[in-house]
């Protein structure tokens, strides 16, 4: 029996799936990339690069040996990533043992030269009572200065013992707030992520502050990783989140909410926010001058905003999706757009 025909149609339609089969693929890399920022940020940045490099290297229409050395390709990524990871949890675990290993060691320290203590003092104490007993006031007023003596050294073991411990507790302190400090913030921009947005606006609701939240997102931002590459891409968004957090007050706040979307949360009612939002977007679009090659390369960018004000009773979802309706609805009112001019070689 011969093999089965596979009818043509059924031949042209895998070809007319693979487009789609391959944005779904890029789409997955990028968002891998995006886990690996939320799950361990201090280690996240050596990782992005090879990841976006990874993605613009695939062509349009790839070849299955090109698929095949992308998938070994990011497979040694994510085992690189999980034993780096590993290894981030390992140290960290491993300083919290020495630190609790030390205070272990000094409460036992300290109870055993406090025995020590006890015992010295009872051997004072009987050779006081002698002293007394015969009448020697010289010999009194030494076992008194030999007391005070002893007195004074017990106070010097204790201080020492208690800074060397207070000195390890604040480095682990600094230490561990540096970590907490790393996971809510976006490692490519600086400015706060998602998971720190969800704590905000949870202290806010909770607070019962009058606040609107306004989200931004950059208009074409695929066409510019598909023309310049994706380390434009990065420095576009590098520069906006820079952009707009020199426009926000101190009690206002920034977050990157994902991808080429940025959050911000005013502390005010909607039509100032409606004021605000135009002022920031307008300090958002235009150019963005980048040098790259020895030549300076200028990206024309526009910026589509929706906002909304948080009514009492809501949850974040329907906050967010109220937000997300008012920027679809600005998005249908402007055409996207990100053309380039070549500046002047530096």
């Amino acid at each position: 029996m011969g093999s089965p025909e596979i009818p043509p149609n059924s031949v042209a339609g895998q070809h007319a799936d693979m487009p789609a089969a391959l944005e779904c693929y890029l789409s997955s890399i990028t968002e891998i990339t995006q886990i690996i920022e939320a799950i361990a940020p201090e280690i996240a940045s050596s990782f992005r690069e090879p990841l976006m490099s990874l993605r613009s290297g695939l062509s349009a229409d790839p070849t299955s040996e090109e698929l095949k050395q992308s998938r070994g390709a990011l497979h040694e990524i994510l085992e690189s990533f999980c034993h780096k990871a590993r290894l981030q949890n390992e140290t960290l675990a491993r300083d919290l043992h020495q630190t609790l290993n030390m205070v272990t060691r000094t409460e036992d320290s300290s109870a055993g030269r406090n025995v020590q203590y006890v015992e010295r003092l009872v051997d004072f104490v009987e050779r006081l009572e002698s002293v007394v007993r015969s009448g020697d006031s010289e010999h009194l007023a030494a076992q008194a200065a030999e007391l005070r003596d002893f007195a004074q050294s017990i106070e010097l073991d204790s201080r020492d013992d208690f800074l060397r411990l207070r000195q390890k507790m604040i480095e682990m302190q600094r230490r561990l707030h540096e970590v907490e400090l790393l996971a809510t913030l976006d490692p490519l921009t600086g400015v706060a992520n998602r998971r720190d947005l969800d704590r905000e606006l949870a202290a806010r609701i909770e607070a019962r502050h009058e606040f609107c939240v306004l989200l931004f997102d950059l208009n074409g931002f695929k066409e510019i990783n598909d023309r310049f590459g994706h380390l434009y891409g990065d420095e576009v968004l590098k520069q906006l989140g820079a952009r707009l957090s020199s426009q926000v007050r101190a009690r206002d706040y920034v977050c990157r909410w994902g991808g080429d979307e940025f959050v911000a949360i005013l502390a005010c009612d909607l039509a100032i926010a409606e004021s605000r939002s135009r002022q920031i977007a307008e300090r958002l679009n235009g150019p963005y001058r980048m040098v790259g090659s020895g030549s300076e390369l200028c990206l024309d960018v526009t910026i589509t905003v929706g906002l909304a004000q948080y009514c009492a009773g809501e949850s974040p979802e329907q906050l967010f999706h109220r937000v997300d309706e008012s920027m679809y609805r600005q998005k249908h009112l402007t055409e996207p757009r990100a053309s380039s001019t070549p500046g002047d070689d530096r």
